[in-house]
């Protein structure tokens, strides 16, 4: 449990929503943002078929990882535009895996979804940021800003791919097709370097549980071919409580499962 400024879980929501997978009617569960909390941050995660977005706020938080739906994640930023500072907790009890947030006597209750297959996001991001070590990864990074991205949003207007390449002092060559080039003077670059400060973000959250490890987020099997997603690491003295990614609404201490499906197997991402 954490609180957190409204405007500040309002801004990182707004800065991934447009990467979502915008599904069509047989793909709707497909169609969500993946809340992830670390000791130190808030992540919102989205992703379609092009892109991969991931935003973060500074919190003092707890481990865990859950999916919501778009639909639920656009009401929740509905609520927050009333609200100053919430309390956010993560539920995984009666069965339910939800995120509660409140402030005062308002109240809005998220369902996860955890039916989703996983996004192996952090994974991902590591491996984009190692290319940055590679021999092979010359050249220096285009800056643009928004004004400028808006300025040659029209080069491709007949559907062509626009690229930047960058000309280092000399500033930012666009072309898009065989009948369209243009020159952006540089920017000043006083930012950070790519990747500079996310190492905790990107650290796969790994912990030891009666002797074996177990990862928040990642999806297991038991002896029954049932799948169990991992939702969040346990408080010290707690056992671990497993959420099914197939049937809604199941949610049960690792005992439990093991009493009945025997094992547990990792599942590939």
């Amino acid at each position: 449990m954490f609180t957190i400024k409204a405007l500040n879980l309002a801004a990182i929501l707004d800065r991934v929503a447009p990467h979502r997978f915008r599904a069509d009617g047989d793909a709707h569960d497909l169609d969500a943002l993946i809340l992830d909390c670390t000791p130190g941050h808030l992540h919102v995660v989205a992703c379609s078929d092009r892109t991969l977005a991931v935003a973060r706020t500074s919190v003092a938080g707890d481990v865990w990882t859950a999916p919501v739906g778009y639909d639920d994640a656009a009401a929740l930023r509905a609520w927050l535009e009333s609200s100053e500072y919430i309390t956010v907790e993560h539920v995984t009890g009666s069965g339910h895996q939800q995120l509660r947030f409140t402030e005062g006597p308002a109240q809005i209750t998220v369902p996860a979804a955890s039916h989703l297959g996983r996004l192996p996001w952090r994974a991902l991001l590591r491996l984009v940021l190692n290319v940055h070590d590679h021999p092979l990864a010359i050249g220096r990074p285009v800056q643009l800003n928004a004004d400028d991205l808006a300025l040659w949003g029209n080069a491709g207007g007949d559907g062509e791919a626009i690229e930047f390449r960058s000309l280092g002092p000399v500033g930012t060559l666009v072309t898009a097709g065989p009948d369209f080039l243009g020159l952006q003077t540089p920017h000043a670059w006083d930012g950070p370097t790519p990747g500079a400060g996310w190492s905790t973000s990107l650290r796969t959250r790994l912990f030891l549980f009666a002797g074996t490890l177990l990862e928040v987020g990642a999806r297991y099997e038991d002896g029954t071919r049932t799948a169990w997603v991992v939702p969040a690491r346990p408080g010290p003295g707690e056992e671990p409580t497993l959420v099914s990614a197939d049937h809604a609404a199941v949610t049960l201490p690792i005992s439990q499962v093991l009493a009945g499906g025997k094992f547990l197997i990792r599942l590939p991402d």
